[in-house]
């Protein structure tokens, strides 16, 4: 393999001259420079990229640090980035695991994390001590970090707020909720429901509330076939929620319950899809006997018949936002802490209009 010093003694410069002639890295004559890459494509020098990464501090590499490959939201939401990353001559690469130490032998410039519990988690553990720039993908839930870190932030209470009046305006005045967390989370949908409804239900909105949660089916077989993975080094729990299996528990426990609500809003469009299958296991149809809204707008929702309505959080465009924000940071650009991404209503065939 030729080496940049037998260029640089071909050429009659020093090895610093060829490198900064090689990397545009600094000023070099131009006739000099010429001479250089003249040598070096005589020799057949080119240069080696993991040399380069550790000579620039770049790798031109970004990791997307993501568990959840079920779901096929962050799937949408990892091809916006790549294509983001890809306009800016940068590569995406993706790890399913959360085995945080890992990160400290990547070969990447930079980390986008894929939701504000995994973000703090990081920022507790390994990211105490490794400063490796971080950006967040953000829901608006509550999150302590321990250092400022932006987030490209989807408004969760302007989503449900699209949800409700969408199933209002088709007629619908009793509406329950479906989620894999117990009543008490402080999840911004759960709020945002719950403060939508509170004139309807009064203290009565916990009767329309479905969680699928161990604290709240304490003595129900059912929630057994959903475990979460911990991190025994750490103690921290990071579930990976099988969402489409507890969105199937939970239209079986509509039915079994007798919920007179008319209408569901699913705690995202994996979620929904689950409960749509369960419904027509049991004989009830959808849209016709039960309307059902998601929230994602991911692709999985075209493959289903009804296509599902949903509030279409555009994961590809926070993705892109993602990798743009972070590149920005890299480059040395001032980025806001917190900014927004697109929502819009997509509408399906899940939900019928009352008359």
């Amino acid at each position: 393999m030729v080496t940049r010093k037998e260029v640089a003694e071909k050429a009659g410069v020093s090895v610093s001259v060829v490198s900064r002639a090689m990397n545009n890295s600094g000023y070099v004559e131009a006739e000099k420079k010429k001479r250089i890459l003249e040598v070096a494509d005589k020799l057949g020098y080119y240069p080696h990229p993991v040399a380069e990464a550790l000579q620039k501090r770049r790798t031109k590499q970004l990791l997307f640090f993501c568990k959840d490959l079920r779901n096929s939201f962050y799937i949408d939401m990892y091809q916006g980035m790549v294509e983001a990353a890809r306009k800016r001559d940068y590569m995406m690469v993706f790890n399913g695991s959360m085995d945080f130490e890992k990160i400290r032998d990547a070969m990447i410039d930079g980390i986008i994390m894929p939701n504000e519990v995994v973000t703090q988690h990081y920022l507790d553990t390994v990211g105490r001590n490794y400063r490796l720039p971080v950006i967040a993908a953000s829901y608006g839930n509550p999150a302590r970090f321990s250092r400022a870190v932006p987030r490209v932030e989807i408004d969760m209470e302007k989503v449900m707020e699209l949800a409700v009046r969408e199933l209002r305006a088709n007629g619908h005045k009793r509406l329950a909720l479906a989620m894999p967390y117990p009543f008490r989370t402080m999840d911004v949908r759960r709020l945002a429901f719950c403060s939508l409804m509170e004139e309807v239900y009064g203290n009565r909105i916990k009767d329309y509330y479905i969680g699928i949660h161990r604290e709240e089916l304490p003595e129900d077989p059912r929630i057994l076939a959903f475990q979460e993975d911990e991190d025994r080094e750490s103690g921290i729990y990071l579930p990976e929620e099988d969402f489409f299996g507890k969105g199937e528990l939970a239209a079986q426990l509509f039915a079994e319950r007798k919920i007179d609500a008319t209408a569901v809003v699913a705690f995202n469009d994996e979620f929904a899809l689950g409960m749509c299958k369960r419904f027509h296991a049991l004989g009830i149809q959808v849209p016709r006997d039960i309307s059902l809204i998601g929230i994602d707008g991911s692709s999985a929702r075209k493959y289903r018949d009804p296509c599902l309505t949903s509030v279409g959080l555009f994961p590809e465009k926070q993705g892109a936002r993602c990798v743009d924000t972070l590149l920005d940071m890299l480059e040395g650009k001032k980025v806001k802490y917190v900014s927004g991404s697109p929502i819009k209503l997509i509408k399906g065939d899940s939900v019928r209009k009352l008359e």
